[in-house]
């Protein structure tokens, strides 16, 4: 199927993807190496706090940079002055659009009346969207679950009411909150969410390859897919994904040696992004997950997880480098 295009309001992309908000994760190194292999995929930000930015509006974590579009911030909070207040700093950083986090399981987040809590009072939910409408000339999406609990399973009511005073998307994780990340996700579930509405919406959930992402769209009619914990060590993943949907096959992952240079690179853009100390110890995960599968590869997690300097990380990845050569000239498999 050709690739298609969507359109969230006034923006229009050229993606079936969009690779939503992970803490610790989606920060700006992290967005460039997706763009390495992806240049139109859409993204957003880590979830920023309405009501820290009242206090720091300058938070470092709203950063974008000129050539990363398309590109959204999210936003989490349920008061309404606050999340107008944040709308429109998101808006003057340069953002395509805002994305409005009603999602977020994380007891620390929902004990606020912040996150997937805003699905337990939709009257709150709306009057939260509608004053960041009002705030904003960028579109507004919602990301949501299915609802909080088995029994209140509301997101196709609560979607529409959402749609009806001027949400553009919605992306749907196929779980409750009180599920977590736990169980399979229901893709049948999301299809009651696409029904429900005319806007684009992207399904969410166990979504790990190229197969996956078009089951996913065929079993939810859904627009798109929304893939996140997958594309840790797999900025490749999008790629994959668009070109399987557009033509029926798609591009093989890089080989473990080139997997290994993407890592120290990832590394080396965290250190430019936020110096040594902090840069080294948030690539731990990175390296972690580049490195999956490969000969030794427990051991090295291990290590990798100790690292404390840009030198560490490079000989780290130099002993595995070495290990994979010499795997190779043997024929080997771990």
């Amino acid at each position: 199927m050709p690739r298609n295009k969507i359109k969230i309001g006034s923006l229009e992309i050229n993606t079936y993807v969009y690779i939503p908000p992970m803490a610790g994760v989606t920060d700006i190194a992290y967005r460039k190496m997706v763009r390495l292999f992806d240049k139109e995929t859409l993204m957003s930000t880590e979830m920023v706090s309405s009501k820290a930015l009242m206090y720091r509006p300058d938070q470092p974590v709203m950063k974008l940079t000129a050539d990363e579009h398309p590109v959204g911030i999210q936003l989490f909070g349920h008061e309404v002055e606050a999340m107008s207040n944040a709308a429109r700093l998101a808006e003057e950083q340069g953002a395509d659009f805002i994305d409005i986090n009603m999602g977020c399981p994380v007891p620390k987040i929902v004990k606020g009346k912040d996150g997937a809590a805003l699905m337990k009072e939709p009257d709150l939910a709306v009057e939260v969207a509608k004053a960041v409408i009002d705030s904003v000339k960028i579109p507004v999406t919602v990301k949501m679950r299915l609802g909080w609990d088995s029994c209140n399973k509301n997101s196709p009511e609560l979607a529409k009411r959402l749609e009806d005073i001027g949400v553009s998307a919605f992306t749907v994780h196929g779980r409750t909150r009180a599920q977590a990340y736990t169980g399979s996700a229901d893709w049948e579930a999301i299809k009651l969410v696409k029904e429900n509405v005319s806007v684009p919406v992207f399904g969410n959930g166990d979504v790990k390859t190229p197969y996956d992402a078009k089951k996913l769209l065929e079993i939810s009619g859904c627009d798109g897919v929304a893939i996140a914990r997958a594309t840790m060590g797999a900025p490749w993943l999008s790629r994959q994904i668009n070109e399987y949907l557009e033509t029926g096959s798609f591009s093989p992952e890089p080989s473990q040696m080139e997997k290994l240079d993407l890592a120290i690179l990832h590394v080396s853009e965290m250190i430019k992004l936020k110096g040594e100390y902090v840069g080294i110890r948030e690539s731990r995960r990175h390296l972690i997950n580049y490195t999956k599968g490969m000969p030794n590869s427990s051991k090295i997690r291990g290590d990798s997880g100790k690292v404390t300097s840009f030198e560490e990380a490079k000989e780290l990845v130099e002993r595995l480098r070495r290990e994979l050569s010499l795997c190779i000239s043997n024929t080997c498999n771990e």
